[in-house]
This record gives structure tokens, sequence and C-alpha cells, in this order.
């Protein structure tokens, strides 16, 4: 009996103690990349296994300043980083406020994805969502910038979704919560194409499927880097947004 007294005395105490660390690692990763709702979310669903990498179904959203080093060439240094850290927060913002995952900053924008670490069964819509409220947000920011006699900035938006190998995907040296696939490409082509075409944000073929709250608008076919045969892209609705 006093064995078995030991035995429980120092198990419970242990699996607590492991169980605290396995919270405090997911915070501490977690917080970084997702809203605070997000991670307590993350918390309650005991999703002890959040960080090993997986095959998830996501929608990835790339945004970037259009023209950034003609934009920051001619500022100074302190200037050229006070400038970039507050386009990368105007960009942030609707991320986290849609409850989407913040991949990585790229310079002068970011990789932001949704249905995981969480699922997400409206992802596609919640992406929308985010564009237009970075859309809104820049508007904002450049009414003051024109007002202070500066060039108005642009934002070009890429959206697609597919399957991405997502998780620490880091090394020893550097743990980092990401997601890899094609989908994550696809985004950042779609981005870079919205610099000729007559919209913001540019949604891929298989997001606009996805899509429930979010009528949408076909562009028309486009070639695209490394993609063998045109393919069709898409806008929101102007009548959408004249609602």
């Amino acid at each position: 009996m006093t064995g078995y007294l030991l035995l429980f005395g120092l198990g419970v105490p242990y699996e607590w103690r492991r169980s605290q660390l396995r919270e405090k690692k997911l915070i501490e990763r977690f917080s970084h990349y997702v809203a605070k709702s997000v991670l307590d979310k993350i918390l309650l669903s005991d999703f002890a296994h959040s960080l090993e990498p997986q095959l998830r179904e996501i929608t990835v959203l790339v945004a970037d300043m259009e023209n950034y080093t003609a934009t920051t060439s001619a500022l100074s240094l302190p200037e050229a980083a006070a400038l970039t850290k507050a386009f990368l927060r105007v960009l942030t913002h609707p991320v986290l406020e849609c409850d989407g995952t913040l991949d990585k900053y790229t310079g002068d924008g970011l990789v932001a994805f949704w249905g995981a670490p969480l699922p997400c069964d409206d992802r596609a819509d919640r992406a929308i969502d985010a564009a237009k409220g970075m859309l809104a947000m820049i508007e904002a920011f450049n009414a003051e910038r024109v007002q202070q006699g500066q060039k108005a900035l642009r934002v070009r938006i890429g959206i697609e979704s597919g399957t991405a190998l997502v998780g620490d995907l880091g090394t020893d040296f550097r743990s980092t919560y990401t997601a890899v696939g094609d989908c994550i490409n696809f985004a950042s082509r779609l981005q870079e194409a919205a610099r000729k075409l007559p919209t913001d944000i540019v949604i891929g073929p298989y997001t606009q499927t996805l899509l429930k709250r979010h009528p949408t608008t076909s562009i028309g076919h486009i070639s695209l880097r490394g993609v063998t045969q045109p393919i069709e892209v898409f806008r929101v609705s102007l009548k959408e947004d004249d609602q």
C-alpha cells in the first residue's frame, strides 16, 4: 500500500508538470502566429500535437507592397524602417482579427493562412474578410499619408487554397510554425499578377469554389510563372462592394 501511495505521490506531480510544460510550449510557439482567441481555443481543444507536421487543407493569403524599393529608396534608413513597420501592422491586424495564422513576414509583406492549427470550414471566406480589411486599413493609412504630402501606397493580395504540410518545420537551431505546399507558391504568384490586373485582390480558382459569403467575378484567364496553362482568376464582385 505504501508503494502505491509513493508511486501516486510521485506520478501525479510528474504528469502535471509534463502537462504544464506542453501547454507552456504551445503558448510560447503559437503566441507569435495567432490571435489570443485562437490560442485559447487551441488550449481548450487539448491540441497536444498541434506543432507536429501534418497535411491540412488551408487557404493562403499573400500580401505585398507594390513598388517597395522605389518608395523607400528616397527615405532615410529610420524612415524606411518606420514605414515598413507601419505597413506590416496594417496588414497584420486584419489577419488576426479574422482568426488567421501569421506564417511569416516577407520584408514588405506577409504570408498568412486559415485551416491550421485549427480546422476552419469557412477558411476561404475568412481570407477574403482579412483581405478586405487590409484594403480598408490601407485606405485610412493612405489618407494620412496624402495629408502629409506623401504618395499613397498599394497592397497586392493573392489568395488560393490547397493541401499543405503544416507544423513545426524548423530545425534544432530555430523552431518555426509554417506551411509548405503548391498553394503557397500559387498565392504568391497571384499577388505578383495583381500588378497588371484591375483589382488589388486576386482569387485563385480553387478558393473561388469554396466561397460561401463572397460573390466573385471572373477577371479572365491569365498565365502564371511556372504554370503551363492559363488559369481563370477572380475578384470580389463589385456589387458586393457597393452594398
